[in-house]
C-alpha cells in the first residue's frame, strides 16, 4: 500500500479511537428502573453518547435507583446492561435539566423467552452468566473503582477493580473496567488482556468486544483488529469507530477495494476524516470523480478548521480541474 496513505490512514485512526472530549455542559441526573423482573446480579446503566468511547456508567442500587454526578448534555443511547454484559434495555433519552430524574421501565420478558436479551444488536448471554452473584466484596470494590474513575483516578480504579476480579474471577463488567484503566494510563497491552479475559467469559460484551477493538487498533495489531471489529459490529452495528477500523485493517492487508470504501462511507458520519482516506484511495484507483464527491462531504459535514479546510478545498480544486480536463 502506498506509504502517504498509510500514514494517512493511521493519522486518522489516531483522531477516530481517541475519547470524545466532554461536553461543555454537565449535570447531575438521578433515575429509577422499574422492572417486574428480579436479576440474580449487578445492573448498569450507560449512557453511549456517539459509539466513540468509553461510556458513562452508574451502578443501580439494590432500591433500584441510580446516578450520574455529571454527564453529559445532550441526547443520548442509554442502556441498562445486566449480569455479565446482556443489554437488558435501551432507550433514547435527553439530559439537560439539572438533576434531572429518569424512569427506566424494563419490558417484561415474552412467555418461554429465551436467553438472547435485548433484541437486535445485543450480545447473548448463557443462564450461567445469567444467575451469577457477584460478592458483595467484589461489588463493594467495583464501586471504589467506579469513583476513582469519575475523579479520573485511574491507578487507584485499576487497583480496585483487580481486587474485584481477584475476589470473582468471573466479574466480567470489572474486567472491562479494569481494561479502561489500564489504557486510560497508557498501557494498551495490558488493557487489551483484560478487555479479552471480559470477552472470554461474556463473548458479546456490549462493551469490552469494541473496546478491545479499539485498543488493538492504537497497537496498530490490525488483523487482529479488523476480526474483532467484525464481531463488535454485531453487537454495535452501525458504529462509525469500528466500521472505520474494520476499513483501515482491510487496506493495510490490500483487501477488497469495495469493501474498504464501504466500511469508510459507513463511518464517516463519526469520522468526518474517512472522506479524506477515502478521497486518497479513489484518486489513486482512477476515480477522480468519487473523490470529488467524498471531499465536499468533508468541508460540509467535517467542521475542519481554516489550515485544514484551506488544504482540502487545494486538493478538490485540483482534482476538479482534472477531471473537467478529462472532459474537454
Amino acid at each position: 500500500m502506498n506509504t502517504c496513505l498509510r500514514s494517512v490512514a493511521i493519522g486518522v485512526l489516531a483522531m477516530a479511537v481517541l475519547l470524545a472530549d466532554e461536553t461543555s455542559r454537565r449535570t447531575g441526573v438521578r433515575g429509577e428502573i422499574l422492572s417486574t423482573q428480579s436479576f440474580g446480579g449487578s445492573l448498569t446503566v450507560e449512557l453511549a453518547v456517539g459509539n466513540t468511547g468509553i461510556p458513562e456508567r452508574a451502578m443501580v442500587n439494590a432500591d433500584g435507583t441510580f446516578e450520574f454526578r455529571s454527564a453529559p448534555a445532550g441526547i443520548h443511547q442509554l442502556r441498562v446492561i445486566g449480569p455479565q454484559g446482556a443489554v437488558l434495555h435501551q432507550e433514547m433519552v435527553t439530559i439537560g435539566n439539572s438533576n434531572q430524574v429518569l424512569s427506566i421501565r424494563l419490558p417484561d420478558p415474552p412467555p418461554n423467552a429465551s436467553r438472547s436479551m435485548g433484541g437486535s444488536g445485543s450480545g447473548s448471554i448463557s443462564l450461567r452468566q445469567l444467575t451469577h452473584k457477584i460478592p458483595a466484596a467484589a461489588r463493594k470494590a467495583y464501586d471504589k473503582g467506579e469513583q476513582a474513575t469519575a475523579k479520573a483516578q485511574h491507578f487507584q480504579a485499576a487497583e480496585s477493580f483487580r481486587q474485584a476480579v481477584t475476589i470473582d474471577p468471573e466479574f466480567v463488567d470489572a474486567y472491562n473496567q479494569l481494561g479502561a484503566a489500564e489504557a486510560a494510563m497508557g498501557n494498551l497491552a495490558k488493557a487489551a488482556e483484560q478487555f479479552q479475559k471480559a470477552v472470554d467469559l461474556a463473548p458479546e460484551h456490549p462493551q469490552a468486544l469494541p473496546n478491545l477493538c479499539i485498543v488493538l487498533a492504537k497497537m496498530r495489531r490490525f488483523d487482529e483488529a479488523g476480526a474483532v471489529a467484525r464481531r463488535a459490529l454485531k453487537v454495535a452495528p452501525g458504529s462509525g469507530p469500528l466500521h472505520y477500523i474494520l476499513g483501515v485493517s482491510i487496506l493495510m492487508a490490500d483487501g477488497d477495494r469495495d469493501e474498504i470504501l464501504y466500511n469508510l462511507d459507513r463511518s464517516a458520519a463519526e469520522v468526518p476524516k474517512a472522506h479524506l482516506l477515502a478521497a486518497s484511495l479513489l484518486e489513486q484507483w482512477g476515480r477522480s470523480a468519487d473523490a470529488v464527491q467524498h471531499l465536499k462531504d468533508y468541508l460540509r459535514d467535517g467542521s475542519p478548521d481554516e489550515a485544514d479546510r484551506a488544504r482540502v478545498e487545494g486538493q478538490l480544486a485540483r482534482l476538479q480541474g482534472e477531471t473537467q480536463g478529462v472532459k474537454e
